[in-house]
């Protein structure tokens, strides 16, 4: 056994000449001419080949002697401290998924034990709604069951099938009729759920699928009727559930312009409507803001945010997340909708002719850019700033000090400590937007105008991306349940 080790600790030891050649090499790049010379020397008259192998003797009783550049040159390096930490994290992640994956088979046998149960039930109940439950319930058992079978992975490699679809569409209908409140947030959560479980870089075509069978009965009857009547329904589960899916439509361009068939905005209104009636960071309030968002990217609906106040609502909820704590998801996405409300010509000309209001808003932003703010709420607080700082809006920016306010924010920002790499990184960021967007500009060559008549309409853009990416991010929550 101890010849083994030391058999194995001795070819361990590297070639000494290789060694040597990386010395010189070191030496001749340094500029160490007499010391080279003075190494090579030595090397031919193999002196250091005899040291060497008396060395190499010694190393096979004891690996503490060896030098240190032994250890950078061994095949099979020492592995680092992080690397060691590293792996035993990827084993207990590993042993984590496993318990999970078990979890999630015990609650299906759970489920499975229950549904023969109700279906015991069913036989003395005769009960036709009880049936069609059960049938769903099995429907969505099958689906979680290949989740369990897979590892978790996507296993959605095909679109809903037009079966299906038309299904859905009839049940909710049903539902809707027989003002089955339960019924139509089962099938809403349904379509929702196997939007969620398909393959991302399908999720654009069954948008598309969705809008093709006219879910919502929109484009068939040219009104806007069954989906009003559901969101006007006072019940909150049923309005996460519509929410939700609309969010889901609303994900591209053409979903959006599916909501807003013939430049009717009533869903546009109902869903600010519910937005305001909502807690504020609750998950309703998430999705409503989603939507909003993702409709914001059509000029023709900014005019309906503007005149139900929306740029006041936005100001006014991160006025209030100062003081108190609110879902950063509805910060983001409310100061994102900001961004794109105060970007278009309409909202300009507005706030044009609005020049005490336009005052109110430019000195919030300002006061807010002073707060500790999330660092993409801030950045999108930037973004509406550079688009109010025009020579249209000259009055208002020398009345809040508008210059010197910016300069001071960059000032305290540039000096401000981090505390890891990331937030280096954020940091450095919103300095370059500070630099791109407000640094005074050389006009002499400006050909903004020429430029302006040859670029694409913001929405021809958005759609030539999403002919070009096919992923698409459908919004779900982990406190959905509750």
């Amino acid at each position: 056994m101890k010849t083994g080790n030391s058999n194995q600790l001795f070819s361990q030891v590297p070639d000494p000449n290789e060694i040597n050649e990386y010395i010189k090499e070191y030496l001749r790049y340094s500029a160490y001419s007499n010391t080279f010379e003075c190494f090579e020397a030595e090397i031919k008259s193999k002196q250091v080949s005899s040291k060497m192998s008396n060395k190499q003797q010694q190393s096979k009783q004891s690996n503490d002697d060896m030098p240190r550049i032994f250890q950078l040159f061994k095949t099979d390096n020492i592995k680092t401290k992080r690397e060691i930490n590293l792996e035993k994290e990827q084993k207990l992640f590993n042993k984590k998924y496993q318990q999970i994956l078990q979890a999630g088979r015990q609650i299906f046998s759970v489920s499975i034990n229950l549904l023969q149960l109700l279906h015991s039930l069913k036989e003395t109940a005769k009960n036709e709604t009880l049936s069609e439950s059960l049938e769903n319930y099995k429907i969505q058992l099958g689906k979680y069951h290949k989740v369990i079978i897979n590892e978790g992975k996507p296993e959605g490699t095909e679109l809903i099938t037009e079966q299906v679809m038309h299904e859905h569409k009839t049940k909710l209908y049903k539902n809707y009729q027989d003002k089955n409140v339960d019924g139509m947030i089962e099938v809403l959560l349904s379509l929702r759920v196997n939007a969620l479980q398909i393959a991302p870089e399908l999720r654009k075509n069954l948008v598309y699928e969705l809008i093709r069978n006219d879910v919502f009965n929109i484009e068939a009857t040219e009104k806007f009727d069954f989906v009003v009547h559901l969101l006007d329904i006072n019940n909150q589960s049923l309005r996460h559930a519509i929410t939700s899916l609309i969010s889901v439509i609303s994900s591209t361009l053409r979903g959006v312009e599916y909501l807003t068939f013939n430049g009717n905005m009533i869903i546009i209104e109902k869903i600010i409507k519910i937005l305001k009636e909502q807690e504020n960071g609750s998950v309703t309030q998430r999705f409503c803001l989603a939507i909003l968002q993702k409709a914001s990217i059509k000029e023709t609906v900014i005019p309906t945010y503007v005149h139900n106040e929306m740029i006041q609502w936005i100001i006014s909820l991160i006025q209030k997340s100062i003081n108190t704590k609110i879902h950063i998801f509805c910060l983001d996405f409310a100061s994102a909708t900001l961004a794109n409300v105060i970007h278009t010509p309409y909202t300009l000309q507005y706030l044009e002719k609005q020049s005490r209001f336009t005052h109110q808003i430019m000195e919030q932003l300002l006061k807010f850019i002073k707060e500790q703010i999330q660092v993409s709420v801030m950045m999108h607080i930037l973004i509406c700033l550079s688009y109010l700082s025009k020579e249209n809006f000259a009055k208002q920016m020398e009345e809040c000090r508008f210059v010197e306010r910016i300069s001071e924010f960059v000032e305290y920002y540039s000096v401000i400590n981090t505390e890891n790499e990331a937030a280096e990184i954020d940091k450095k960021t919103v300095l370059d937007l500070c630099a791109h967007m407000f640094h005074p500009k050389d006009t002499s060559l400006d050909n903004s105008e020429t430029l302006e008549m040859n670029e694409l309409k913001t929405e021809d853009r958005i759609r030539e991306y999403e002919n070009e990416q096919g992923e698409l991010i459908f919004e779900c929550f982990q406190d959905e349940v509750s």
